[in-house]
């Protein structure tokens, strides 16, 4: 935790997008259709909602896309591994990522907020306002409220196939850790089941036995943590160089 934090502040913040411009050229794209403010009108509470409700939605479902991603695309999924190393989960194995996956989801959420902003600005104007609590979007308040730190964690808490249709409860991503490769490719999202739902990956998880080996096969657990640094930076390029030598 502590390396990676001096590695975002020294070596990646700098590079990483502001969500200004993002929300900037998403409104001037969008203005070129519509008017902005369209909504401006509507009653406070109603834009509010409607703008926190736009912002947690964009968020979760480029998160998901994210971390779909980097199960499928090959060389993101040499970086994903360092987080699905781990044998035993705690609530913070979310903090074990690698630098550059770290990199990916801050540009990731400066993309999705940077839209959401420029979406809602051409809906509602200047009047946005998002609703919060201790700083958190109130919908990934409420979430967290039910039991999010315990994804990664031994405690097996469903919530029953009727309401993980609808939300990712602890179990089911625990079955997303799993190191059964069936298992292993479902259950993406963050908060939010829907998309997995839409793009048929979705477990629920009374149909799974709460007794899961967490991790992957090849190891990788067993590597020091400066060998999970540059091990997926070392298989990429061997990948890379293979790929050149075969053409």
């Amino acid at each position: 935790m502590v390396v990676n934090r001096f590695i975002r502040i020294v070596f990646t913040a700098p590079f990483i997008i502001s969500m200004v411009p993002v929300a900037i050229w998403t409104s001037d794209l969008l203005e070129n259709v519509v008017a902005a403010g369209i909504f401006s009108d509507a009653p406070s509470y109603i834009i509010v909602t409607l703008f926190t409700l736009i912002l947690f939605l964009f968020d979760d479902f480029s998160r998901f896309l994210l971390h779909l991603a980097s199960h499928k695309v090959k060389w993101l999924w040499q970086f994903h591994k360092v987080h699905h190393s781990a044998l035993v989960l705690t609530p913070i194995t979310v903090y074990r990522i690698h630098p550059i996956e770290s990199f990916l989801y801050a540009t990731r959420m400066a993309l999705a907020q940077g839209c959401a902003v420029g979406l809602s600005f051409v809906l509602f104007g200047t009047r946005l306002h998002a609703a919060d609590i201790l700083g958190a979007n109130v919908f990934v308040f409420v979430f967290n409220m039910m039991g999010a730190n315990l994804r990664h964690s031994h405690i097996w808490l469903s919530w029953g196939p009727r309401f993980e249709k609808w939300f990712i409860s602890p179990a089911q991503h625990q079955i997303h850790h799993s190191q059964d490769r069936q298992y292993h490719d479902t259950n993406f999202g963050s908060a939010l089941a829907i998309w997995d739902r839409m793009f048929s990956c979705w477990t629920a998880a009374p149909s799974v036995k709460p007794l899961i080996r967490f991790g992957i096969k090849e190891g990788w657990h067993k590597r020091s943590a400066f060998a999970l640094y540059w091990l997926p930076i070392t298989e990429n390029l061997k990948r890379f160089q293979d790929r050149r030598h075969s053409k």
